[in-house]
């Protein structure tokens, strides 16, 4: 097991042992959001046939240009009225005209359709206001997707245009990751659960709710939150086995400081985890450790609340994406700092910030209440503002590098 590891060797570490979760198909209406997990190819072209954009009337190729020896001139024969959901009954005549609806076929031959506004009826006949170029007011078959075209890859998110097109060549299912299934156990006699009122001595449990609020987010499925005591240790063990049993990926909080009374890493180990790294040089977070259980990851968050969120988003997120089959990298952009911070110096740091893009560019503010131990800074929190190890304090004013969380 390697001791205090910089990020980057924690996130590799962990990411080398990681593949993708199978596939599950899903009905569409359910699919918003999941990732897609096999090729996704067009089933058939769309539009299907040669369709109408317009209400109007479609026009033989020879009848585009009304002259004076032309048919067109004397007035076009109306052959047919369709309507909605009908067909053509046959191809289209010089001479001839059909009145054809928005989205609906139009007949064999035809050229172009003129819009029923750039006629003139009389005598029930059709005239032309103007002339026409070939392919007006025409869909064509297959110019908006082509029969058997890839659409899209495995990684990509579905989105509600996807769906629609998913449903417009009658696809009701479609493949995607299963979600990643995550359990989260607090460790800590102190803790009580946000529901309870805490004894003497005790604290509500807020990081679990909040881990199971940010998995959530990042597409888990929670698999159970729980609060481990130590008054019965091989109780805490049996649950520990069951929920490590039911995920794809156990989250651990507290028990991390490096005092005698320590409880996650004999706990850990006594659960059969090979340990990767216990310590990672980043502030807040540095009390974090991640290690493999029968093929599973386990990753060791502090108890303090921002330092357990900044662990998990640099830790757990990457893994989470990498189950769906997601790059793990995280959407990375520089943006101007709207306030300063007046610490500098020591290791890689991690401020929450709340990141907006505007007419001139992004830019980001330094939420208040930046300690490990504090909330405050979480309530608004869409970006992490990435500081080196030994940077200067923050001026306003000066660029800086985020990572923006959350789906992307």
């Amino acid at each position: 097991m390697q001791v205090e590891v910089n990020l980057k060797e924690a996130q590799d570490a962990l990411l080398g042992l990681i593949i993708p979760l199978n596939c599950e198909p899903v009905p569409l209406d359910r699919a918003c959001g999941r990732i897609l997990g096999l090729d996704l190819a067009a089933t058939q072209s769309l539009p299907p046939c040669t369709q109408s954009a317009v209400d109007g009337y479609a026009i033989h190729g020879g009848d585009l240009r009304p002259g004076r020896d032309t048919p067109a001139n004397q007035g076009l024969i109306l052959r047919q009225v369709l309507k909605a959901g009908e067909e053509p009954e046959a191809p289209l005549a010089p001479g001839e005209t059909v009145r054809v609806v928005t989205g609906g076929p139009v007949p064999a031959s035809a050229s172009a359709v003129i819009a029923e506004e750039q006629v003139r009826l009389q005598r029930g006949r059709v005239f032309l206001c103007h002339e026409l170029a070939p392919g007006s007011n025409l869909k064509m078959t297959g110019e908006d997707f082509k029969g058997g075209e890839v659409i899209a890859r495995p990684g990509t998110r579905l989105t509600p245009g996807l769906i629609g097109v998913l449903a417009a060549m009658g696809q009701s299912r479609v493949m995607v990751y299963r979600h990643p299934r995550v359990a989260i156990v607090s460790f800590g006699r102190e803790l009580a659960p946000a529901r309870e009122t805490p004894a003497p001595g005790q604290t509500r449990d807020c990081n679990g709710p909040l881990l199971a609020a940010l998995v959530a987010r990042d597409g888990g499925e929670v698999a159970g939150v729980e609060i481990l005591g130590d008054d019965d240790p091989e109780e805490d063990r049996e649950r520990l086995v069951r929920l490590h049993s039911q995920s794809d990926l156990l989250l651990t909080i507290g028990g991390m400081a490096h005092e005698a009374g320590d409880r996650a890493l004999p706990i850990l180990r006594q659960l059969g985890t090979g340990m990767l790294f216990w310590g990672v040089r980043i502030k807040p977070g540095s009390h974090s450790g991640a290690g493999m259980c029968s093929g599973k990851p386990v990753i060791a968050l502090s108890g303090n609340p921002a330092a357990c969120s900044v662990g998990y988003e640099v830790l757990a997120v990457p893994v989470l994406r990498a189950f769906q089959g997601l790059s793990p990298s995280p959407r990375r952009l520089t943006a101007v700092c709207a306030n300063s911070f007046p610490r500098g110096g020591g290791p890689r740091r991690f401020l929450r910030g709340y990141a907006v893009c505007g007419q001139d560019g992004w830019r980001v503010l330094v939420l208040p209440g930046q300690k490990s131990s504090m909330l405050r800074s979480l309530i608004d929190c869409n970006a992490l503002i990435d500081l080196p190890a030994g940077h200067p304090p923050v001026e306003a004013g000066s660029e800086v590098s985020l990572i923006l969380l959350g789906l992307y």
